[in-house]
């Protein structure tokens, strides 16, 4: 048989460029970076035709083009058409279940009137209904764009979940922003789709979330009233989870020139998390998946005698989306553990936010590549954090649920230049900052085996940093980071070396002083710490009661022991050591104060726990070939600190 003859070398052709045929993803829309060959000048458009959802069009511009794409739990065959040449093109998605979902919640006054700020062109679009179809696509950019992030991040194609129901559909269709299909067929198209709750609060007024004294952006307002986080928290208490909340009674008061009710904030303890910010930027959000090139593509003006042109940046409706949508994520980028950085969205980078999404821009010439997105990105140390999140977890992820209860980082200097961090929880990542600047990073990303023990001296970190390090001058800043979003931070490495050498009284030799357990919140940082040398110990008694107030240590010989924090709490049974048996270093529970400690031995033996369960759990022990001398506290209403001396 002959060989088929050669394809003609201008023969049209689409190429799917982000994503091979056939890979698996885990999020329901699918944002995808793809090339169209010789296309008709006529034609700048490439329609996307899913089973089970009214196709799209969107831009192709110099043979390039961005598209959301449906996708349907299991295998799907998804054809790209221009008018020259058609691709069916195969992806299988499979949700992640097992995962922690990210839960989309609109947060109302308890006398609200459910409704939002628009211009008088969307005035039929101001209720709540529309306001839940807004948030639900939001967090549907959101999710498709963290697992385009961490694909190009190489991290595989990750993501969170979003909480989902079988419901009637939004996301296809319905908007009023010139999107396509029919709106009353599609918004009663059944489909597995992402819950929006409304809370209403049982407790806080109209009046009250409105109240000037609490605007974040009132350069007048009152520190000494409950914040807008502190309300919705108490609202929440009943719901501890992961949360991207919306306050729907946020208002531009025009007479004030100001955004009431607003507050952009995220983070959290614990199982409740959250990620708040208004809605006064809601009205330029889409509605549906073909409406979404129409409101990134509005240059409307903002007309400030109806919404807000929040921090001036919102000039016209396409940006107040980005400012909007963008830095709504980035306050969800806090509730994951997310810090701000240098660039990207945890900056300001969601001004650029549309550029994931579309290959062009208002009033900017040229395409827009996946290399011109500009802002519109996770920094490499944001996906080193989320790597890692039980959010984003792949099925093949090592589980080490069982390190999450060990120990999280330690810092011991070692030398006039060096210092050791340990973690038994594991390290993942160490930053370094050098006068409140982003200077590098070093990761421990492999999943096979885990870091816990790290030596960093400052002359290596010298040659590391990008940023010149003048040790007489700069403050060098450390920040780790475990498997389970714990982070401890060393603020000045040179005065930690520094401070490190001490001397101790009736101790011949200099010792070194490890980093203190406990942040000194209740103030004890004023005073001088209590010391205690450990040689001729005997036995111990701890103070404590749902704190730790603090330790006496007895010594052999002497009926007069030596106090380190207080008497407070009640007094627990002395706890003796044996023959031969010495204390080598302490448990610490901690986060602003010191919540309880346990003693650890040379025999492998330990105290009771003494205190609380509160805080973070860090071992305080000397590293390798150094042995315990000593240790200091400092204390306020009780223990807020503790820390050890060794050599």
């Amino acid at each position: 048989m002959a060989p088929p003859p050669p394809l003609p070398p201008n023969r049209p052709t689409i190429t799917i460029l982000n994503i091979q045929d056939g890979e698996t993803v885990h999020q329901r829309f699918l944002l995808v970076y793809g090339e169209a060959t010789h296309q008709h000048p006529d034609h700048s458009g490439i329609t996307v035709t899913c089973r089970d959802f009214p196709a799209t069009t969107w831009p192709c511009v110099q043979q390039r083009f961005k598209a959301l794409v449906h996708l349907d739990p299991g295998p799907n065959t998804v054809t790209f058409t221009t008018p020259s040449s058609t691709l069916a093109f195969h992806v299988y998605y499979l949700p992640l279940l097992q995962n922690p979902p990210l839960k989309l919640v609109i947060w109302a006054a308890k006398d609200s009137p459910l409704v939002y700020d628009t211009p008088p062109q969307k005035r039929n679009e101001q209720g709540v209904a529309v306001a839940i179809e807004k948030l639900r696509l939001a967090g549907y950019l959101w999710q498709s764009f963290c697992a385009e992030q961490m694909h190009r991040h190489g991290l595989g194609r990750r993501t969170f979940r979003l909480e989902e129901a079988w419901l009637p559909d939004t996301t296809a269709g319905g908007g009023g922003s010139g999107g396509g299909g029919d709106p009353t067929m599609q918004q009663q198209q059944q489909r597995h789709t992402a819950v929006v709750r409304v809370l209403r609060s049982t407790q806080h007024s109209l009046q009250t979330i409105r109240d000037a004294r609490r605007a974040q952006q009132n350069p007048q307002r009152d520190e000494t009233v409950p914040s807008l986080f502190d309300l919705f928290m108490e609202d929440l208490r009943a719901d501890p989870d992961l949360g991207a909340r919306l306050i729907l009674d946020a208002h531009w008061d025009a007479r004030q020139q100001l955004v009431v009710g607003h507050a952009a904030l995220g983070g959290g303890s614990g199982e409740l998390r959250l990620g708040m910010f208004g809605s006064h930027a809601l009205h330029a959000f889409p509605r549906s998946i073909h409406d979404i090139v129409g409101a990134m593509m509005d240059t409307t003006p903002t007309d400030t005698r109806y919404v807000a042109n929040d921090a001036n940046e919102s000039g016209c409706w396409w940006k107040a989306l980005n400012v909007g949508m963008g830095a709504m994520l980035h306050e969800v980028g806090h509730m994951f553990t997310l810090s701000h950085t240098p660039t990207g969205l945890m900056a300001r980078g969601f001004n650029q936010w549309n550029r994931t999404f579309m290959i062009q821009e208002p009033g900017r010439a040229g395409i827009i590549t996946p290399d011109d997105e500009g802002g519109s990105k996770w920094h490499r140390v944001d996906v080193i954090r989320l790597r890692t999140h039980p959010a984003f977890r792949l099925p093949l992820d090592t589980d080490r649920s069982a390190s999450a209860k060990l120990a999280g980082p330690s810092f011991m200097p070692t030398g006039h230049d060096a210092l050791e961090i340990s973690s038994p929880a594991g390290i993942t990542m160490v930053e370094v900052w050098v006068n409140g600047r982003y200077a590098t990073h070093f990761e421990y990303n492999d999943d096979t085996t885990m870091t816990t023990l790290l030596h960093f001296s400052l002359s290596e970190l010298q040659q590391a940093s990008p940023i010149p390090i003048h040790p007489n001058n700069d403050t060098v800043k450390l920040e780790v980071t475990t498997p389970f979003q714990q982070t401890e931070v060393l603020e000045n490495m040179v005065r930690f070396l520094h401070d490190s050498h001490v001397r101790l009284p009736n101790w011949p030799t200099p010792v070194l002083k490890g980093k203190g357990c406990g942040n000194q919140g209740l103030g004890g940082g004023n005073h001088k710490p209590m010391v205690v040398v450990l040689d001729g110990v005997v036995g111990v008694r701890a103070y404590s009661g749902d704190f730790l107030d603090g330790l006496e240590f007895i010594f052999k010989g002497s009926q007069n022991g030596i106090l380190l924090g207080k008497k407070g709490g009640h007094a627990n049974p002395v706890w003796s050591l044996r023959d031969g048996e010495v204390i080598t270093g302490l448990a610490v529970r901690c986060g602003a104060w010191v919540d309880g400690v346990g003693l650890l031995t040379n025999q492998q033996r330990s105290s009771p726990w003494f205190g609380g369960q509160g805080g973070g759990l860090i071992m305080a022990v000397p590293p390798t070939q150094h042995r315990l001398v000593g240790l200091y506290a400092t204390a306020g209403g009780w223990m807020d600190q503790i820390g050890i001396y060794y050599q």
